[in-house]
């Protein structure tokens, strides 16, 4: 008898600690293994609070496809790499799209110094190099950005012996060697058939 009087209290103070908790006319709702769990005052049964959730849960999921990884001048850019050569000029625009970005351009040798480091974070293991593309061209002996101005960028930014004259290599991408160090690293021109490990986007 004693046992069940103890059970009772037990659930009596929980209870009340459980009320007390919630303030009076308080709804929480949300969304566990795909239903709607509402504790507390939930009258209205209108379906704002799934709205609201799913609203939420929509904008959490694009402000994490949207982080910067790097920022330069205002500029936010993410690469996208895979383990095997599979990408080609004609996929990058659907790459960076679904990214909401579009192929980047590497605009200084300062901003190639910053996505240096960050494109060799993402080399997948045992690999010593990877090559990924850019929204840039070179045409006629000009390097230009993906909205075909041309511009200058320092030598240093180059991969050895290019750019290359040659009319069939329009595009350009970026050859990232594991080592710091390597001379063996750099810009070049490309045929658009070349396939690539990725795509920096610029968002």
């Amino acid at each position: 008898m004693d046992f069940v009087k103890i059970i009772l209290f037990i659930s009596l103070i929980y209870g009340l600690y459980a009320k007390q908790k919630l303030p009076a006319g308080a709804c929480v709702s949300k969304i566990v293994n795909g239903k709607l769990v509402q504790v507390g005052d939930c009258e209205k049964n209108d379906g704002s609070d799934i709205v609201r959730l799913i609203k939420k849960s929509r904008d959490e999921k694009i402000k994490a496809e949207t982080k910067c990884d790097v920022t330069y001048k205002k500029k936010c850019y993410r690469a996208v790499v895979y383990e095997v050569q599979n990408v080609t000029v004609n996929d990058i625009e659907a790459i960076c799209k679904s990214k909401n970005g579009k192929p980047a351009n590497i605009y200084d040798l300062k901003h190639y110094q910053l996505l240096l480091p960050y494109l060799r974070s993402l080399m997948p293991a045992g690999q010593t190099w990877i090559e990924i593309c850019t929204g840039m061209e070179y045409k006629n002996n000009h390097l230009l950005l993906s909205d075909v101005r041309p511009i200058t960028i320092a030598t240093e930014v180059w991969y050895p012996n290019y750019p290359r004259s040659t009319a069939s290599l329009t595009n350009v991408g970026v050859r990232i060697a594991e080592d710091p160090e390597s001379a063996y690293q750099g810009m070049f021109d490309h045929p658009p058939s070349l396939s690539f490990q990725g795509v920096i986007c610029e968002i």
